[in-house]
């Protein structure tokens, strides 16, 4: 069975949709107009509702017929050279199709399978990096245990590389005010994001920079955001990974930003995520290096670090042992305005543990790890099983 979400409308002509996927027999769903929101972030369908979205929307039929599907395509517009936000919107909502447990599939660490494998594929609308796209396609193939069916252009250019701008000169010296938006769907109060920030922004502090806060979760906040980005020098943008790459609704934000300014400014990322392994991270990476010079940016890298998933589920010196690494960095940052640096290279971790280690990792570690996301289940008051299969 073959599902095609698409979300660009009539734009896309059924049947030049079956011609290009080779299935005369898809069921193809028109999102344009649907009533779906973007994931918050907030795990309640691994850990509350285990294989239940909390948000109450039409995707809940969606995820219905995707867990007896075999063939999921994806029909979206472009921005910036990706999928623009609703494409992504639509994506990052299949994550109540894994569960919360960690386990070592084809090498590498990943969330187990809720229902079966997934094979992922993309059609496209606009100028777009082929090479990004395939990638995107095959790295979300793969968490859901699947193999990528490809990504074709719409228009048939494919192969066809994003026009990107020219990089732009690098802003040199330490950082005296650094703007920080929080790019996590999640509220503050349960962002692991927000926790990583203001761990960050006391290494700003120890050596006098100051800084300044905006939540793209409150849409209240935008307004300041976008001010306060076009108005000061030095932007970081920290971000949790979202199904490959950046969330929906920080896409969807960074859309309405414009694309040049009066001053001249820097914009860098602090991108964190669930997984330890570095390569988990290097889609995200490859996407946010291209993405300052689209909005009239010089690039200051990205600074990248896994196994943040447990720092809301702990307390005290538990959680001051995981956070005190970005106290660090933020000196190292201050100090040197870039995270272009090897302290920050060395930050991300192993880009893959050694085979012997993974072995280590899942007879000792990963025991100990899933049974606390057992134990914090039950403190949310879930009382089902977290690999619980409700459709």
């Amino acid at each position: 069975m073959t599902i095609v979400l698409n979300t660009i409308g009539l734009e896309a002509a059924s049947e030049q949709i079956r011609t290009l996927i080779k299935d005369q027999e898809a069921e193809i769903i028109d999102t344009s107009e649907m009533k779906i929101a973007h994931c918050m972030g907030c795990n309640q369908c691994w850990l509350k509702t285990p294989g239940i979205c909390a948000i109450k929307d039409d995707y809940e039929n969606i995820l219905k017929k995707l867990v007896k599907a075999d063939n999921l395509w994806l029909v979206s517009d472009t921005h910036f050279g990706f999928l623009d936000y609703k494409g992504k919107r639509v994506m990052d909502r299949i994550m109540p199709l894994l569960n919360m447990y960690i386990g070592f599939r084809d090498g590498w660490m990943r969330h187990e399978l809720r229902y079966h494998p997934l094979n992922i594929g993309l059609l496209y609308k606009g100028e777009a990096s082929q090479e990004m796209m395939e990638d995107w396609c095959k790295r979300t193939a793969a968490n859901i245990a699947g193999h990528s069916l490809g990504a074709i252009a719409l228009d048939g250019t494919q192969g066809s590389a994003c026009a990107y701008k020219e990089a732009l000169p690098v802003m040199s010296g330490p950082i005296e005010h650094l703007v920080i938006i929080n790019g996590s769907p999640r509220t503050a109060k349960f962002s692991n994001t927000d926790k990583i920030i203001h761990s960050f922004a006391k290494g700003l502090e120890e050596v006098g920079a100051t800084w300044e806060l905006h939540n793209i979760s409150s849409r209240t906040e935008w307004d300041a955001a976008r001010e306060a980005f076009l108005t000061h020098p030095r932007t970081l943008i920290a971000l949790p990974l979202y199904v490959e790459c950046v969330p929906g609704l920080l896409l969807e934000f960074i859309e309405t930003l414009p694309k040049e300014r009066q001053t001249p400014g820097e914009l860098s990322f602090l991108l964190h995520g669930g997984m330890d392994e570095g390569n988990e991270f290097r889609l995200g990476e490859h996407f946010l290096q291209g993405l300052p010079a689209q909005l009239g940016c010089s690039y200051g890298g990205t600074m990248v670090r896994g196994g943040s998933f447990r720092i809301r589920t702990v307390e005290g010196e538990e959680r001051a042992k995981m956070v005190t690494p970005f106290l660090k960095m933020g000196r190292v940052y201050a100090q040197k305005g870039t995270f272009n640096t090897p302290e920050a290279k060395r930050f991300t971790g192993p880009e893959q543990y050694p085979w012997l280690l993974r072995k280590m990792v899942s007879l000792l570690f990963m025991k100990k790890v899933n049974k606390s996301f057992e134990d914090f289940a039950q403190s949310w008051g879930c009382a089902r099983p977290l690999d619980d299969k409700p459709y």
